[in-house]
């Protein structure tokens, strides 16, 4: 299979090491690991950008003299050995290391170890830390979890994660797009299965980089028939201006949470009819902009509860609810508690802590 000869490729002591020392110009893709990780997964991330690389020095006509344009750097939480899903080891270094350069992209691979991981409050907490200096998180499965709890998108705005409010909607806070030079988002947005679903998620990085023919040349290299398949990511600028269409409707109401806002308003932001909002917005961020609006709403009222001593009317009103009753039903409603206890229960544990 393709991945095997990825496998090999990756493992190959002259393609990779943990860090690989280039210039200043060449863009670092992390890889976040977490014990037992999928192997295959992280082979197809670091082949793509190896065959990114080779595709990039062919096309120049100057062979190995041309300067890669990505870098692999494998990481976890503490750096050393870690162990994959088939008992193979691989060298990584350190999350808490001091990070100077950042990274252009950094993955959160999934496995078992991912699934533990998002309730690891240091390793959370250093997350937060870097997001400054990383582009573009992705996630992979188990590790959208990780990507949940470190709610990334909302850290890059100058919020403060407020916990609690990473878990009550069914779906990760981190998979709403924020501003697109600091996107938070899952890996592949497609209904594709493995290995293809990790090629997705380098072939992004590739595109938005190099342009749709690099991706699909990459995509053919990496996995035969691969391009076939993600027609929908490596499709034209046509799509591309809709899903920033959409971006902008998202950002916009991310602004005017506060206010009274009708679908003809979003729709109208984004310059579409709005039976066609209503479906590319669903497709696109995974809610309606209702559901969209009323995240937007209670992320706002748990901080303001938790960073505040405003009255539960006072900070209804702030929020675009219309009355302190209408913020318990919503409480009640999505997180099973009323916003008084909401406010006592963090400030006991900021006590304890």
């Amino acid at each position: 299979m393709r991945y095997e000869h990825a496998v090999n490729q990756w493992l190959d002591s002259s393609s990779y090491s943990a860090v690989v020392n280039v210039g200043h110009m060449v863009k670092r893709i992390g890889i976040l690991v977490f014990e037992r990780f999928p192997l295959s997964d992280v082979c197809l991330l670091a082949d793509a950008f190896r065959l990114a690389n080779e595709a990039q020095a062919d096309q120049s006509g100057e062979g190995s003299g041309v300067e890669p344009s990505y870098s692999i750097v494998m990481l976890s939480e503490m750096g050393g050995s870690v162990v994959s899903s088939c008992s193979l080891r691989v060298w990584t270094e350190s999350l808490n290391g001091p990070l100077l350069n950042g990274f252009d992209t950094l993955f959160i691979v999934g496995g078992p170890g991912a699934s533990r991981a998002k309730a690891n409050e240091r390793l959370i907490r250093r997350l937060r830390a870097i997001a400054p200096k990383i582009r573009v998180v992705k996630a992979l499965d188990e590790g959208l979890g990780v990507l949940a709890a470190a709610d990334l998108a909302f850290e890059r705005r100058g919020w403060r994660n407020v916990p609690g409010s990473t878990d009550p909607f069914g779906k990760p806070l981190a998979s709403v797009p924020n501003d697109p030079q600091w996107q938070t988002e899952p890996g592949a947005s497609l209904d594709v299965d493995a290995p293809v679903r990790s090629i997705a998620a380098a072939l992004t990085v590739i595109k938005r980089d190099h342009g749709t023919p690099m991706a699909r040349l990459v995509s053919e290299r990496a996995l035969s028939g691969a391009s076939r398949r993600l027609d929908a990511l490596l499709d034209d600028d046509e799509k591309k201006g809709i899903s920033r269409k959409i971006t902008t409707a998202a950002h916009w109401i991310r602004e005017n949470y506060t206010r009274h806002i009708s679908v003809a308003e979003a729709a109208e932001v984004a310059k579409m009819s709005e039976r066609n909002f209503l479906r590319r917005f669903k497709s696109q961020i995974g809610l309606t902009p209702s559901e969209y609006l009323l995240r937007a709403r209670l992320d706002a009222s748990c901080l303001l509860l938790t960073e505040t001593d405003m009255s539960i009317d006072g900070i209804a009103r702030r929020c675009g609810v219309r009355s302190g009753d209408g913020l318990a039903k919503i409480f009640r409603k999505r997180l099973s508690i009323s916003p008084t206890d909401y406010r006592a229960a963090h400030r006991r544990s900021a006590f304890k802590g």
